[in-house]
């Protein structure tokens, strides 16, 4: 992602920050310039606004950008009134993807074409948008404006950078949807809490799958699982399965996190010598295989938290969630606790991570992709889908819920090209 500005003088903008910013704006995502459109029928490369309010805005956002999860962030929010691409950003935790969408204009008749998505590292992203804000804070200052409200962000925001305890307390603040600058005594107490329980990224992602203020239930819920007795959590043999599976599928740079949950569940499926016709119809028959003993057990329910994953010296312990009685709450404990086992074997460093409902984070995003193909290898699901068989019928045969198997088959290229050597 790159931003090329070309400044303009003597604009009539009233606002000294907007007058002194106003500027040419290309903007380049994949090498290709997304700041392109039609206006009318004639094609223009460029954009001519006032940069101020989208390196405000940019700024005013960096913490929920690089601490959030499973959110997305358009160029849109920032616009003020004038056109630009509907150019959008996320981050999951190791990849920033960046994606140009196609959008219209009525009053003047604009149009932007759908570009190309990017994925950068977050040092990357980093520099490009640091960058971005900084050439508009120094077009400001040299035009003799100072003070402004983006200026006085970016200082804080720089020296936050600086210290590595502030740095996580911010981006676990942005992992809640929260300014970390104007966090309530409340929220600035739960992530306190939770920081003592979770680090880097199995703490952003908790907090990421907290809603409406659930954080402090969510702590209780973990503090109180982990008092239990060990028998009804541990698993004796995940730990060295886990191990063994890293050197059967070790990580590859670069690679998203759900190849590596694809591959590694393969590794783990060969481990314990599972044939394409072995099923699982409840989550303790699947613990088994991982060394439970006879009391393994569901623990109490939670909202926003479907198993934890836990670390001790004695071995590695899932928690799932009791999902209720109903057939699909059985479905859901298997998924869950499959997911739990996927986070081990993807991550096998001591640890402990919750198992929750955000989608674009990279330990949630493993674990889908391990449990998908542990449970339901895409081989054998195509068979099945081949002969005639409908998507309830595979899901019922493999105990799982019928979307899971829908994705399977949509995403039946992508798991072999990412499992292909």
């Amino acid at each position: 992602m790159r931003f090329l500005t070309e400044w303009l003088n003597d604009a009539p903008n009233l606002a000294p920050e907007e007058r002194a910013t106003v500027a040419d704006l290309r903007l380049y995502v994949g090498e290709q310039n997304v700041t392109m459109h039609l206006i009318g029928k004639k094609s223009e490369d460029e954009i001519t606004l006032p940069l101020y309010p989208l390196a405000e805005g940019l700024a005013y956002d960096w913490w929920n950008l690089f601490g959030g999860r499973d959110r997305e962030f358009s160029l849109l929010r920032y616009r003020m009134g004038y056109a630009v691409p509907d150019v959008r950003m996320k981050f999951d935790g190791a990849a920033f993807e960046i994606t140009a969408n196609q959008h219209a204009y009525l009053n003047p008749d604009i149009r932007f074409w759908a570009g190309i998505s990017e994925v950068l590292t977050r040092q990357q992203a980093e520099e490009a948008i640091a960058e971005f804000i900084e050439r508009v804070l120094k077009q400001l200052k040299g035009s003799g404006v100072h003070g402004t409200s983006a200026a006085l962000r970016w200082k804080r925001i720089l020296e936050s950078r600086l210290d590595v305890d502030e740095q996580s307390f911010c981006e676990a603040a942005g992992a809640l949807g929260l300014d970390p600058y104007q966090t309530e005594e409340a929220a600035a107490a739960d992530i306190e809490t939770a920081s003592r329980l979770f680090e880097g990224e199995q703490l952003i992602e908790f907090l990421a799958g907290a809603r409406n203020q659930t954080a402090s239930a969510m702590l209780q819920w973990v503090e109180y699982v982990e008092g239990l007795p060990g028998y009804r959590s541990r698993l004796a043999d995940l730990h060295s399965i886990a191990l063994e599976a890293t050197q059967k599928a070790p990580s590859k740079k670069g690679e998203r996190s759900w190849a590596l949950g694809y591959r590694r569940a393969r590794a783990v499926r060969s481990i314990l010598g599972l044939k394409m016709e072995s099923r699982f119809n409840s989550y303790s028959s699947l613990a088994k295989r991982f060394g439970a003993s006879v009391g393994f057990r569901p623990a109490t329910r939670v909202d926003n938290i479907r198993a934890l994953r836990s670390d001790r010296d004695d071995g590695t312990h899932i928690f799932v969630r009791d999902h209720g009685k109903s057939p699909k709450a059985k479905t859901g404990e298997l998924f869950a606790f499959a997911r739990a086992v996927g986070d081990a074997a993807c991550f096998p460093s001591h640890s402990r991570a919750v198992v929750n409902e955000v989608i674009d984070a990279l330990r949630q995003a493993a674990g889908r992709a391990f449990a998908a193909e542990l449970l339901a290898p895409v081989q054998e699901v195509l068979s099945m889908w081949n002969e005639g068989r409908d998507i309830q019928s595979i899901a019922d045969e493999f105990s799982v819920d019928d979307v899971l198997v829908k994705h399977q088959l949509e995403n039946k290229d992508r798991i072999e090209a990412a499992c292909t050597v």
